[in-house]
């Protein structure tokens, strides 16, 4: 009996220092699983670590786990679990609930591609994405002139800032779904009338930047038709033109000593 007892002793140490235990997941227990959980409300459910329990999150906050399947359709099926930022938005599966599917090496290797891309594209920070785009066409286009674009700045919330001379500034305006929704160019009466060459260059890239798809003759008919010219003068001026689902305008104005030219995207 003492025997016994040691013996049982024994084996729930030996348990306690194997740790927590590989879980499998049931069909049962798939169907139980929900966009949203945590991976501690996950683990309740299958009844235990993933087989990749050194798993951590990566520099976008996406956590990958990987389980055996047990009693499902395939003997060696599995189940695919990605989180974003602690919270589960991918379930799938491969022989567990259905037939397991068979892919070639080009076809897997397709996937792995197609995964990676949509998870870029999901990460990916639309205003971080303007300032590169925004930047590769000032690059293209600045030439010998005084623009030196600096990195942006947030001035509020959904609100930010890149300056290209002291006297032109982009403006850029974020929803709440973190959408870019308005872009600005403003320049100072100073700039109009000093730096012509640069308000040319900050305006046209504006227009770029807005509508990739606008040609150089539609840029200047778009100019053209909100009244901008060349000649550094300020006036008193506003007009609105819209093009491609995009609403330009330009207002210019003494009283504020400044010109703005707007592009408000749907």
């Amino acid at each position: 009996m003492k025997k016994l007892f040691y013996v049982g002793a024994l084996s729930a140490l030996l348990l306690s220092a194997c740790g927590e235990e590989t879980a499998t997941v049931t069909p049962d227990e798939f169907k139980k699983l929900e966009n949203g959980m945590s991976p501690d409300e996950v683990k309740e459910i299958v009844g235990g670590k993933s087989k990749n329990p050194d798993a951590k999150e990566d520099d976008d906050l996406y956590l990958f786990l990987e389980y055996d399947g047990e009693n499902g359709v395939d003997k060696e099926s599995t189940v695919s679990l990605s989180f974003k930022d602690g919270k589960l938005t991918g379930i799938s599966e491969n022989g567990l609930m259905k037939e397991k599917i068979k892919f070639t090496k080009e076809q897997e290797e397709q996937i792995a591609e197609n995964v990676a891309n949509a998870i870029s594209k999901s990460s990916a920070d639309p205003i971080d994405e303007y300032e590169t785009t925004l930047k590769q066409i000032i690059t293209k286009t600045k030439g010998n002139s005084n623009i030196s674009m600096k990195d942006k700045e947030i001035i509020e919330a959904g609100k930010y800032s890149i300056e290209l001379t002291s006297d032109i500034f982009i403006f850029v305006d974020v929803n709440k779904e973190n959408n870019i929704e308005k872009i600005s160019a403003a320049v100072s009466s100073n700039a109009l009338s000093t730096q012509n060459k640069e308000v040319k260059i900050a305006f046209e890239a504006l227009l770029q930047s807005a509508d990739k798809t606008l040609s150089t003759q539609q840029q200047s008919a778009i100019m053209e038709k909100l009244g901008f010219t060349s000649d550094g003068k300020l006036v008193d001026h506003t007009e609105v033109y819209t093009l491609n689902n995009v609403t330009y305008a330009y207002h210019s104005s003494i009283e504020n000593d400044s010109a703005i030219l707007q592009a408000k995207l749907k």
